[in-house]
């Protein structure tokens, strides 16, 4: 009898045991191979640790529909956030940056129109760098004009060409793209009254002082379409699909054609070591008139939305959505593992200590700038 019991008490701590032990979790089942010397890496089409929404707390608001003219902003662009909290506003319509406390506090403008030393006649970019200077790529001007956070005016460079976006590593070094196109024998004919024509976006760094001048690549994939009009002109359009690139803290570029969701990272000197991209279904859009509806493929991520860092080094890549008044990023560690999906309401700027800076219009139309907690 005792035998008995011994079994039954045994046989219920045993399916106990079994009842209650946890499932392990399934792995992720990311592929890592290595191809040419460079480390690739292919996740599915989901993210590891979830989809996040609702992640945004507002702690701050700065604009006015009308009120005071500095809290007044009239087409901001860009955001950046010293250190201290500091936030620096680039604003194209005033031609200016405006600059507030980390309370919202306004605390003085930085340059204006005009071509005098340290004015501008259209601002495009602006670069934080972490030693306490503030580069503006002045497109009408070519130069860049740098300042101090205290609004001083410290000089500049020129530069040749037409450079697009501008950014800055760790280093205090500046980055450029600059878009050529190929030779007309190179053209790709279409039809007789269209053409594409292939663009190169060379992307460059040089140092604080616009010298050591650097090229880290030549990236192809764009494709300029020009169309022959009735009156024998030629109209242009600009590419369908876009170089999007980024650059972090260490100095590593990360660059891809949103053509397919494929990233590639180069080392300081322009070598490729990783390669990184999810599965993906492109987004088939219709558009024209009734009788004569056509389809295009829309980008993998978005080039009007960009790329952006968290202190993390994790890169947020922004996706094309057919949902109005919805961003989506998809998170992407060093390492190029899809970690997270993020759903919010707005463009982020930058990401500085936990707090997330965004531009907002707001239903009443008129723009500003907002900081939340992440």
């Amino acid at each position: 009898m005792r035998g008995f019991k011994t079994f039954l008490l045994l046989l219920f701590f045993g399916v106990g045991f079994f009842c209650c032990k946890k499932s392990p979790k399934a792995e992720y089942p990311v592929i890592t191979e290595v191809i040419d010397n460079v480390q690739v890496v292919t996740n599915p089409n989901y993210p590891r640790d979830g989809i996040i929404q609702d992640i945004l707390e507002e702690e701050l608001s700065i604009g006015l529909e009308t009120g005071p003219e500095e809290y007044m902003l009239n087409r901001p662009f860009d955001v950046k956030a010293a250190d201290d909290g500091t936030i620096f506003v680039l604003d194209w319509g005033d031609v200016c940056i405006k600059v507030y406390d980390k309370e919202g506090t306004y605390l003085r403008t930085i340059g204006q129109r005009g071509q005098g030393p340290g004015d501008f006649g259209f601002l495009l970019y602006m670069a934080l760098s972490s030693d306490g200077r503030i580069f503006i790529m002045n497109s009408v001007n070519r130069r860049v004009t740098i300042y101090n956070v205290s609004g001083d005016y410290l000089g500049g460079f020129p530069f040749e060409g037409n450079f697009t976006e501008m950014k800055t590593d760790g280093k205090n070094r500046i980055y450029y793209s600059k878009y050529t196109q190929k030779t007309a024998d190179e053209e790709l004919p279409v039809t007789k009254d269209f053409i594409e024509v292939e663009s190169i976006v060379q992307i460059i760094r040089n140092d604080a002082e616009g010298e050591d001048l650097y090229l880290l690549g030549d990236f192809e994939g764009e494709k300029d379409r020009m169309r022959r009009t009735e009156s024998g002109g030629v109209a242009s359009q600009s590419s369908e699909f876009n170089i999007v690139w980024e650059v972090n803290r260490e100095g590593l570029l990360y660059e891809g054609l949103n053509q397919e969701y494929k990233i590639n990272v180069f080392d300081q000197n322009g070598k490729k070591m990783l390669t990184f991209g999810r599965d993906y279904d492109p987004v088939i859009q219709e558009f024209g008139r009734e009788d004569n509806r056509r389809k295009r493929t829309m980008p993998a991520y978005d080039p009007r939305i960009g790329w952006v860092f968290d202190e993390k080094g994790n890169l947020w890549v922004s996706i094309y959505s057919e949902n109005e008044g919805e961003v989506i990023y998809d998170v992407f560690s060093p390492q190029g593992i899809y970690i997270n999906q993020v759903i919010l309401p707005c463009r982020i700027c930058e990401i500085k200590k936990g707090k997330v800076y965004s531009i907002v219009t707001t239903e009443e139309g008129y723009m500003t700038v907002k900081r939340f907690s992440l």
